[in-house]
């Protein structure tokens, strides 16, 4: 049932892009393995929240931003009295699940915060993300991000990135307060904050998951598949953004 829904819901996307391509008039993105190696944020973000998370928290609860984190993880916690040591066990826990996460997902951004500006590292693009998202915004085609990471983190790496800042270029960011990524109420919520119908935003991602809830609501998909590697999908499917074309 799941293969047959998942070829109805491509069809339905290459119907959209081969006889409406002519018509986005903006584009979604996803980050992590669509604009930016996957290698990245497993191998250089994720640990390096995962090894200063504790510090930080306990050095900056006083912070009025990490304070309501820290309040929202009590809450999820279903323990509103939880001390600081339970509270940190408990994101270490989302952490090596990889929990997508609000509270998480917000200390995470202030985490890596410290370390752009330090420079421990740069935010990942790739080329040919990087030179199709200035065509792109040179043509006057709105640009927005959709990510499970918080829009300060998204913020933190586009502006922190080997190609510069380049946070001028995104017309919007949206994340987990949108809504999971995997449901199509997201994306109907994405297409009224832009304010353009559905049919007319292109989105694109390396997860099938997430471009089958983007059709649901309508939305005109591509599948970026970064390793060229065989995936039971049929929606579009690119290795790179050169190839988008329309």
């Amino acid at each position: 049932m799941r293969s047959i829904m998942r070829t109805f819901l491509a069809t339905i996307s290459l119907f959209f892009c081969s006889q409406a391509a002519a018509d986005v008039q903006a584009i979604v993105t996803d980050i992590e393995g669509t604009t930016t190696s996957i290698s990245f944020v497993h191998d250089v973000l994720f640990p390096y929240a995962r090894q200063n998370m504790q510090q930080f928290v306990l050095q900056n609860q006083a912070n009025p931003i990490v304070a309501q984190a820290l309040s929202d993880v009590r809450t999820l916690m279903n323990n509103p009295q939880a001390d600081i040591y339970a509270v940190i066990a408990t994101l270490d826990g989302w952490m090596d699940a990889d929990k997508k996460i609000t509270p998480l997902k917000t200390l995470q951004g202030l985490l890596w915060e410290d370390g752009y500006v330090q420079g421990a590292f740069q935010g990942h693009v790739y080329d040919d993300a990087y030179v199709q998202l200035q065509n792109w915004y040179s043509s006057n085609l709105p640009l927005y991000v959709y990510s499970s990471g918080s829009v300060y983190a998204q913020k933190l790496l586009f502006s922190h990135s080997t190609f510069g800042d380049m946070t001028p270029l995104f017309a919007g960011n949206f994340d987990t307060r949108v809504g999971s990524k995997r449901e199509a109420a997201s994306y109907q919520a994405i297409a009224q904050q832009i304010g353009l119908p559905a049919q007319s935003i292109l989105f694109l991602s390396d997860t099938v998951e997430e471009l089958d809830a983007a059709a649901i609501a309508g939305m005109q998909t591509v599948l970026v598949n970064r390793s060229g590697a065989p995936i039971s999908s049929s929606y579009p499917t690119v290795t790179n953004f050169y190839q988008i074309q329309f």
